[in-house]
């Protein structure tokens, strides 16, 4: 890969003009999905409704070999401006902008002009269907200030009425704009001329794609592979290997828990809008940090309310098919709860509600390592009762993990998070633990003079074989007799051995089952 430096682009103007549907069409991340989290957690979510983009969002950009670090950056609006384009239409989904809460649209403001600062590069966005606006006039005057390269863009330049514009916005005075349609990717050609000033060119790199298998089993099912032939050691090298990049980490949670104040004091900046309203964070965005000296790809994602309560019509629909690709993606999972709430007093000990179990469901049903975060818990008046409770009923709604594990922090005061750090990345080592087929089946004797399977109408279950099949999740495969009669109350117990005596205790275990082969099946007796 080169090393060249490669500049940042900050995709500015007003809300509404088409900045988020540019950066899509311009963002190029790596092949490799370790740089990033997932391709759909990299692209902005566009919609109808004015202020969709609240937070900055960064990603690696290529325009015909031009690369470059491409900035999405919020609608800036001032108080008081005028509203044109659909915002302006009375009634429409539009209308309802983040400008009718002045401290919300500052707070968006502060964060656009601070990615504004960072930058090297500007493209000024103009909306083609309005023309150059009052708002538009003081913003490029504030960017003049800045003392950066500009690039005013027209999008919408497809409509009739957009070159009509292009005198009027020559006099901001940074040249003729670059006429471009977004929306259908035109204009790129010319946009390239304007940046190739400013943006060193770069061969572009012949990557290959990995196709990943699709015939992985379902657990419990018998798989093709034939039984064990002898008790000889597995052959590790074949399990995926614990990967040398980022630890892709997703934050989850229900809305107004405390996300974007996490993902700000791990990162060591306001990179994500954070206030007492819920839902302020309405995309999935990613940012590359480092704790200690392991490197991380964090991704803030929306908070999730119930099905029944969201439109699918909606921005939120569209926010939340972000979150769950990025769980997809994720190596581990935090989930984020309120330990505030919890209150003997008022009867309220029930911190980690049904959603709360929807939301983990949604990460264990993927075997992914979660760790729940128990946020604000210096508001906590009875610590230990708190803690007594949440253990109860994470043993009561997370099965699939022998011991879930949950960690006290408080996301305001930073406290708590190097804990929780350190076992983000203790779970990941885990999922890549490998285990001696001798180690396990002395542990499956163990087991089963523990506790043997129930009969299955009257006839004995066996258990006679088992080794490690994978990592990342762990999984394990048994071999025996009638193993469809396995109950599910006794899978969960092998599972929960496993993890006890392997320690993995706060991970989700893969298990198997297979019947054993009959040596003389399509065998022909000698005489």
């Amino acid at each position: 890969m080169s090393t060249l430096y490669r500049p940042s682009i900050a995709i500015l103007g007003r809300p509404n003009v088409g900045k988020s549907t540019l950066f899509n069409v311009l963002a190029r991340p790596p092949k490799d999905e370790r740089s990033n989290i997932v391709r759909a957690a990299t692209m902005a979510i566009t919609h109808a409704q004015a202020g969709t983009t609240r937070d900055v969002r960064k990603t690696p950009g290529n325009l015909f070999g031009l690369r470059f670090m491409l900035v999405d950056t919020a609608g800036i609006e001032e108080a008081g401006e005028k509203r044109h384009g659909p915002a302006a239409r009375k009634g429409s989904k539009a209308a309802l902008h983040v400008a009718d809460d002045p401290a919300l649209q500052s707070a968006l403001n502060k964060l656009a002009y601070r990615a504004a600062e960072a930058a090297d590069i500007h493209i000024l966005m103009i909306d083609g269907a309005t023309g150059v606006s009052p708002a538009d006039r003081a913003l490029a005057q504030k960017l003049r200030r800045m003392n950066k390269p500009l690039i005013v863009a027209l999008n919408k330049a497809d409509l009739r009425e957009a070159e009509s514009h292009i005198a009027d916005i020559e006099t901001l005075g940074f040249g003729v704009p670059v006429l471009v349609s977004a929306a259908h990717s035109q204009g790129l050609e010319d946009l390239y001329t304007a940046l190739k000033a400013y943006v060193a060119e770069e061969p572009e790199e012949v990557e290959d794609e990995v196709q990943e298998a699709s015939d992985t089993p379902v657990e419990g099912e018998e798989t093709e592979e034939d039984g064990p032939e002898s008790e000889d050691e597995v052959d590790y090298s074949r399990f995926p290997k614990r990967p040398q990049g980022a630890i892709r980490l997703a934050i989850m949670g229900r809305p107004n828990v405390g996300k974007s104040t996490l993902v700000n004091a791990l990162l060591g900046s306001e990179a994500m809008l954070t206030g007492p309203t819920a839902g302020l964070t309405r995309e999935a965005v990613p940012h590359d940090f480092e704790y200690g000296d392991q490197a991380f790809t964090l991704i803030d994602t929306p908070g999730l309310r119930r099905k029944n309560k969201v439109d699918k019509e909606s921005l939120e629909f569209l926010s939340v098919g972000q979150s769950l690709q990025a769980v997809e993606k994720a190596d581990v999972v935090i989930l984020v709860v309120d330990a505030s709430t919890h209150n003997i007093d008022t009867g309220n000990w029930e911190i980690f509600e049904q959603q709360d179990a929807q939301i983990a469901a949604i990460a264990m049903n993927q075997y992914k390592p979660m760790i729940l975060a128990l946020n604000k818990w210096d508001e906590v008046k009875d610590k230990k009762a708190c803690m007594d409770d949440i253990k109860i009923q994470m043993h009561h709604r997370m099965h699939a993990m022998h011991t879930p594990l949950a960690l006290p922090i408080s996301a305001l005061k930073e406290k708590g998070l190097e804990k929780l750090m350190e076992a983000v990345c203790d779970v990941f080592e885990q999922t890549y633990a490998t285990f001696s087929t001798g180690k396990l089946n002395n542990l499956l004797s163990r087991v089963l003079a523990k506790r043997s399977p129930p009969l299955a109408n009257g006839k004995m279950v066996s258990l006679k074989f088992i080794r490690q099949s994978d990592t990342n999740p762990p999984t394990f495969t048994f071999w025996g007799n009638r193993i469809d009669s396995v109950s599910d109350s006794y899978k969960q117990f092998l599972r929960n051995q496993l993890s006890e005596a392997l320690g993995l205790e706060h991970l989700p275990v893969k298990i198997y089952f297979k019947a054993n082969k009959n040596p003389y099946s399509g065998k022909k007796k000698s005489r």
